[in-house]
């Protein structure tokens, strides 16, 4: 592609690029465009000399036609060149100008996604909410249950406890007879 533009005879260095740009629309359009140039250079129009035979001048009226055709030729590499991606500065341009509905899809798009992961988040929260609770109602006969065997450890101690020593004073004696006789009256009534 390049060969004829290089007057220094110096090769090109940049293969492995081309290699991966060759196929892009943008090359590949350009590669139309230079074929092209090169069919009108080698269809120019050329001069009709009073010498000439009739089948030269038919071949040289068929070249009048030929401006013609690289018109119609022109508009179809301008056709092709609309079709490959537009540029940055293009991009950004219809971003600014009509870019409002792309970022509408984007918002709606990410919205959706953001409701459905709120969705499974609130779920899965409702999950663990029925979890704990379910492990509530195993956690709160085991509490009373030790509850209830921590009292009669103390009920235990207070009603075996000796009331004829002398290590009590009257204020504790007096005081684990009423506990005694209270526990007494609630077993009793139980």
């Amino acid at each position: 592609m390049y060969k004829g533009i290089d007057q220094e005879n110096k090769s090109f260095t940049l293969n492995h690029c081309w290699n991966k740009l060759k196929d892009e629309d943008k090359w590949k359009a350009k590669r139309r465009e230079l074929a092209e140039q090169d069919k009108r250079n080698k269809n120019k129009k050329q001069k009709v000399h009073a010498q000439s035979t009739p089948r030269q001048q038919t071949g040289a009226q068929a070249n009048d036609d030929a401006p013609v055709q690289a018109q119609a030729e022109g508009a179809l590499v301008q056709e092709d060149a609309e079709k490959r991606p537009p540029g940055q500065k293009k991009a950004k341009e219809a971003l600014k100008r009509g870019g409002g509905e792309a970022c509408m899809e984007a918002l709606d798009k990410m919205w959706a996604k953001k409701e459905a992961f709120d969705r499974e988040k609130e779920k899965k929260k409702e999950e663990r909410y029925l979890a704990s609770l379910e492990l509530e109602k195993y956690r709160l006969p085991l509490e009373e249950k030790k509850v209830e065997s921590d009292l009669m450890e103390k009920e235990d101690k207070i009603m075996s406890m000796d009331m004829t020593s002398s290590s009590l004073t009257p204020t504790q004696l007096q005081y684990y007879q009423i506990m005694q006789d209270k526990i007494v009256a609630r077993h009793l009534s139980n």
